[in-house]
């Protein structure tokens, strides 16, 4: 059998680890369109952007040979036939097929600003990262969050724009929004909520209400799109990314992992997922029983805090805040008619970690706050 991996990110390169874990032996090709060995996206909001440390690779470069991997770099796929993927490069042949080309950065109308998604990005927007210079961000997610944190780490001023009334409230509600607010306040970042961008330059952002922000570079934060124009017209289901079923099959020989995947109706773009989901995939392409499952979880520093997610809550949850562990660190957890729907902690690893292992066996709050 020969397995074929689009998209050599994380959920891709773990697949492919996860395959030879499990005794696999047939042929694996793994296509990344960029020219860059695998390596962490995490730290390019953070460390890398701010200069603290070099980009980290996925699996040190040596350690390829034991994979026994056909890895293809700048290799682009442009399209999808039962039984191979089309590429820049010509046709790669399949038995077995898993889509981990992940997501793109949501754009302005004409795309006058820079994104950050690739290490070109970052290397693009680091040397913005200083005092006297102006950042403009288009966006209040994690990415948005991330890059004000480590630009007014390096002294520059930042301006964070978005439509939404809170930074990050779609993930948080309102209630821990506001502490995330307040923080970056904190630290000097000057916030344009409820408002849209009428216009933009690559160094001007006019507000819908008329306000005109003019600034070094603006970075277009809003979000992601999951990376599926290039398989239109393909047998792989389409909807907010590739549609498979709870093991992460989409079509017969067909399998999805990572930002790209919608399984059983959830997308998710996190670090974590996309290596269990591709510990999952591994399993199910073998014939063998799935590894453990796990309620999702996710990871943010900004600052010197290190905010903490686990579960799947809904931004109108009801919400019980807590002070946990000897320095009282803030713990919001989340819960639908009194049962545990997730928890985000502020620098409360130890409550978090230990709440997810509990998500799923239908905790009261009363009992979560216990356990937290």
């Amino acid at each position: 059998m020969k397995v074929v991996i689009v998209g050599a990110g994380l959920g891709g390169l773990r697949t492919a680890e996860a395959l030879r874990d499990r005794g696999f032996d047939g042929a694996i090709t793994l296509l990344g369109q960029e020219s860059e060995w695998p390596y962490d996206r995490p730290p390019l909001s953070k460390h890398v952007l701010r200069g603290d440390r070099e980009p980290m690779l996925l699996r040190n470069v040596d350690d390829y040979a034991a994979l026994h991997l056909d890895l293809r770099l700048s290799t682009v796929a442009i399209g999808l036939e039962k039984g191979a993927v089309l590429t820049d490069d010509g046709a790669v042949p399949y038995d077995a097929l898993v889509l981990a080309t992940g997501a793109a950065p949501r754009r302005l109308p004409g795309a006058p600003g820079r994104v950050l998604r690739t290490l070109d990005d970052c290397r693009g927007l680091a040397p913005y990262l200083r005092e006297g210079a102006s950042l403009g961000i288009v966006g209040s997610g994690l990415i948005g969050c991330e890059v004000a944190a480590s630009a007014r780490a390096k002294g520059a001023d930042v301006h964070l724009v978005d439509v939404l009334p809170q930074p990050l409230v779609r993930v948080l509600g309102n209630t821990v929004a506001a502490k995330v607010r307040t923080m970056h306040e904190d630290h000097g970042v000057q916030f344009h909520l409820g408002v849209g961008v009428a216009q933009a330059t690559e160094r001007t952002l006019l507000l819908d209400d008329g306000t005109l922000l003019e600034v070094d570079v603006v970075l277009e934060a809003m979000g992601a799109v999951p990376v599926t124009a290039w398989l239109e017209g393909s047998h792989a289901p389409l909807g907010n990314g590739v549609l498979c079923d709870a093991s992460g099959r989409a079509a017969e020989g067909v399998w999805a992992v990572g930002d790209v995947a919608n399984w059983a109706g959830i997308r998710l773009e996190h670090w974590t997922s996309a290596g269990e989901q591709a510990g999952a995939v591994a399993a199910a392409i073998l014939g063998q029983d799935p590894p453990p499952h796990h309620a999702p979880y996710w990871w943010s520093d900004q600052y010197d805090v290190k905010l903490q997610g686990v579960g799947l809550p809904a931004a109108d949850d009801q919400v019980t805040m807590l002070e946990v562990g000897p320095r009282n660190r803030p713990l919001a957890l989340y819960s639908r008619e009194d049962v545990l729907t997730g928890a985000v902690g502020f620098s409360a690893a130890a409550a978090v970690m230990k709440l997810r292992t509990h998500l799923g066996e239908e905790l009261s709050v009363a009992v979560a706050t216990v356990t937290g």
